[in-house]
């Protein structure tokens, strides 16, 4: 629950007089009013009905609900001399954006945007923000794209708890909201469009944890709704910051209608590639549902990194009940653990969990700490080995989600101990939970076992460790590999679109 005191002012109510004439610079009346409503413990600042307010950027506070009235419009200023940047606890200097769209000369994409701070921007440690209500964000217009002082519409950097519903942003030439680093928001009935003079995203999500995307409809200029994972993009250091990235977990995106003019209504950007620990920059428990997508893809290809491989972790993504018009072949490409709807990868990836922790590994549990990474020394290879325990509480399993093709001979190799208690290696149909082939151990000294098996159809299985017929203790697994499945390790299938249904072509990328 988003916590919002029932206290109201409206800004074109004394002291704090905004004129709503769209003419005059209100952005000092605006602001105080946020600061005053926080200064009281928080509650809502009004743009009252039918009026068109001129402003430059406004910067939310904690406990703030910014509330358009039915027809309320926030329209950008075009004079720099507008414009200020937070420097403290409600403390402002006057600076001038940049004008132009990429920047820094060097430095691929640097758009203005990324150094220019948003219209509505929450600030690093801000929480309980609300912005709400049938209004309108409309940027500024001009002609001439070098006259243009590019923003972005919404910018969050860090931000807890939020909520942003309702509203319309229009004439927009940036991306139209920067979520970088947040977490527990909701975006709802949200509309975008009419983007203009380059780059038009919607809604970005980088590094950003329990979320949900509902009821939005979007005709973007560019990429609609994207996961975001990124470390160390040299792009930052204004008002937003990689440097110290969180994973990417629990997004849910559902009942939208999103569509680009020229690239995805919906996919990830996967730009993780240089951090040292990769469950810092995973994408974790993604569940998309009830959407239209013009398109769907990926962007896998970090144009900050000089590593080979380039791709995040991904790990338990679930599609179901979408229509898509188009999927673009960069989205069979991306390596993804456990995923439903589509195929999965299909060679293990962290089997030795050296690469950082439980990426692309999922987990079925029994308590908060049943399964995971532990780093002590156990007799293991490496520093790390995964493991399950608390097993007289319930089952508790470790496993990678792979698509494997049918009557292909595999076997899968880890190496292996218990506490005594037999557990077992296992091979299960993702889909129905079937148990496809099993074999237990025992041991309680690191061995290596090898579980052969031979799938019954082309589909996603789980592989892995789980309890089994053990009653307590524990067990641990350590250099996982799945041999074998080698026609599917060859690419990645193409498709094409058949009344909305996935037709597989061939087994190769061209």
């Amino acid at each position: 629950m988003i916590n919002i005191k029932n206290y109201s002012v409206k800004v074109t109510d004394a002291p704090y007089n905004a004129k709503g004439d769209g003419v005059t610079n209100d952005r000092a009346a605006i602001q105080q009013a946020i600061d005053d409503v926080y200064t009281q413990g928080g509650g809502t600042v009004i743009l009252t009905e039918g009026k068109t307010f001129l402003s430059a950027s406004l910067v939310l506070r904690s406990g703030i609900e910014f509330h358009f009235e039915d027809g309320a419009t926030l329209y950008q200023t075009s004079d720099p001399s507008h414009y200020v940047k937070p420097i403290g606890e409600m403390e402002y200097e006057p600076y001038h954006p940049m004008y132009g769209h990429n920047v820094v000369p060097g430095i691929k994409w640097s758009h203005a945007w990324y150094f220019n701070y948003p219209m509505l921007f929450a600030a690093e440690g801000s929480h309980d923000i609300k912005i709400t209500g049938n209004g309108t964000i409309c940027m500024m217009p001009d002609d001439d794209p070098e006259k243009i002082l590019r923003i972005c519409p919404i910018g969050f950097y860090r931000t807890s708890n939020f909520e942003v519903s309702d509203i319309t942003i229009t004439n927009y030439h940036s991306y139209g909201m920067m979520i970088y680093t947040c977490d527990h928001g909701l975006f709802k009935n949200i509309k975008i469009h009419k983007n203009s003079h380059g780059n038009g995203d919607g809604i970005g999500l980088m590094n950003c944890q329990h979320i949900r995307v509902t009821e939005c409809k979007m005709f973007t200029g560019d990429d609609s709704v994207y996961i975001f994972v990124s470390y160390k993009d040299p792009r930052g250091g204004g008002w937003w910051s990689s440097e110290e990235p969180q994973p990417t977990i629990d997004i849910e995106v559902d009942h939208n209608d999103l569509a680009s003019n020229h690239c995805k209504a919906f996919g990830m950007i996967l730009w993780g590639a240089e951090c040292p620990d990769q469950s810092k920059v995973e994408v974790r428990d993604v569940y998309v549902h009830d959407n239209h997508f013009a398109s769907l893809g990926n962007w896998n290809m970090n144009p900050y990194t000089k590593k080979e491989i380039y791709f995040a972790p991904v790990t338990h993504v679930k599609f179901e009940n979408n229509v898509i018009d188009t999927i673009e072949e960069n989205f069979f490409e991306t390596q993804i653990s456990d995923m439903s709807g589509f195929r999965s990868m299909t060679a293990m990836h962290n089997g030795d969990f050296e690469n950082g922790g439980t990426a692309f590994w999922s987990m079925r549990k029994s308590s908060e700490d049943s399964v995971g990474v532990a780093y002590d020394e156990a007799g293991q290879e490496g520093t790390a080995y995964g493991y399950i325990k608390d097993l007289d509480k319930g089952d508790a399993a470790i496993y990678q989600g792979l698509y494997i093709e049918a009557d292909e001979y595999c076997t899968f190799r880890a190496k292996v101990q218990s506490s005594g208690d037999t557990c077992r290696m296992f091979v299960k149909d993702l889909e129905t939970q079937e148990l496809i082939a099993s074999k237990e151990f025992n041991n309680t000294e690191w061995a290596y076992e090898h579980l052969e098996f031979k799938v019954p159809k082309d589909a996603n299985y789980h592989i892995g460790i789980e309890r089994g017929n053990a009653e307590k203790g524990w067990a641990r697994i350590d250099n996982a590999r799945l041999m074998g499945n080698f026609r599917g390790a060859y690419g990645y299938k193409r498709v094409i679109m058949d009344d909305g249904k996935v037709v597989y072509i061939n087994n190769e990328i061209n």
